[in-house]
């Protein structure tokens, strides 16, 4: 069992600014792990015609994205790990797709919580069983 692919994608709203948006998935990452992340940028225009910048990072190192979730799991409360795990469970039990959603003003802050409001969206690709990916995060987190 393997995360294979990693991707997270943000919204850069214009009442924000672009390097604390940056800061906030750092810390979500982690600084080490940033230089091992493709970075791209769409410009998008809101319900009303504010300027929207859609940052998306992607990896398929084949060590980076595990290092990522279990940097991400290691910093979330035992209640939102098993949250994260039975959503992954109820998609499938032989590879498929693990999503969280985190709070980007929280990561800001250096504190990981999860959050459907304006968040830090993270998709990862898993390989092989997924009851045992759940249980290699849950345990070594």
């Amino acid at each position: 069992m393997r995360i294979e692919r990693l991707s997270i994608q943000v919204l850069c709203h214009a009442t924000e600014d672009e390097e604390k948006v940056m800061r906030a998935v750092e810390n979500v990452v982690g600084i080490e792990m940033m230089d091992k992340m493709k970075i791209s940028s769409n410009s998008l225009k809101g319900y009303y015609g504010d300027p929207i910048l859609m940052i998306k990072f992607e990896t398929s190192d084949p060590e980076t994205p595990m290092q990522i979730v279990r940097r991400i799991f290691s910093k979330l409360s035992e209640y939102e790990k098993i949250d994260v795990i039975q959503n992954c469970l109820e998609r499938g039990k032989h590879g498929g797709k693990l999503y969280i959603r985190l709070d980007k003003q929280a990561a800001y802050n250096d504190v990981l919580r999860l959050s459907n409001k304006d968040s830090i969206r993270i998709e990862a690709v898993i390989r092989g069983e997924v009851e045992k990916l759940a249980n290699n995060l849950i345990n070594k987190t």
